[in-house]
């Protein structure tokens, strides 16, 4: 079982990320309900406040467990809460990561500078070959953002980035 306790925070040259019960539950509803980009699998967090307690809490569990990283994106200037970031695919022998994300609309080069991130830290602590990417609907915003971080795709909707071998 992966320990992830020590993958926390993580820093950007504008953003903080780190662990969701680090920030006010009430930011993180509040993401929920003002306009916001996401992939397919992304955790959605009810709108109701003592279901995003529970929801935060499960996503918790879910990285003390071993099985997901996720982290709480804030803004480290203005410390406003910006959106959620959440590697998955730990299972055993499995070569390709799963990307998730939820993020603020009006903010898409914010999200770029944050995948670029975590790609690069998934590169120095993690033996996957790829990481994927998948939307629900085509967004130009979202597939330019992935496209800028060198993630490919055939159709919109299935994005994959290749890794290098490890050193």
């Amino acid at each position: 079982m992966n320990s992830f306790e020590k993958f926390h925070p993580v820093l950007t040259a504008h953003y903080t990320l780190d662990w969701l019960t680090q920030t006010p539950v009430k930011q993180v509803d509040d993401l929920f309900n003002s306009p916001y980009f996401t992939t397919v699998s992304a955790e959605r967090l009810p709108n109701e406040i003592f279901d995003t307690i529970k929801g935060v809490n499960r996503i918790m569990r879910k990285v003390m467990n071993g099985s997901q990283l996720t982290w709480g994106i804030t803004n480290s200037n203005t410390m406003v809460f910006k959106g959620i970031i959440t590697v998955s695919g730990f299972n055993a022998n499995q070569q390709t990561g799963i990307l998730d994300f939820t993020f603020v609309k009006q903010e898409d080069q914010g999200l770029s500078e944050v995948i670029q991130r975590v790609v690069e830290f998934v590169k120095d602590h993690f033996s996957f070959t790829h990481l994927a990417v998948n939307i629900d609907t085509p967004v130009k915003a979202i597939e330019d953002i992935l496209s800028e971080n060198h993630f490919k795709t055939t159709d919109q909707r299935h994005f994959k980035l290749t890794l290098p071998p490890a050193d």
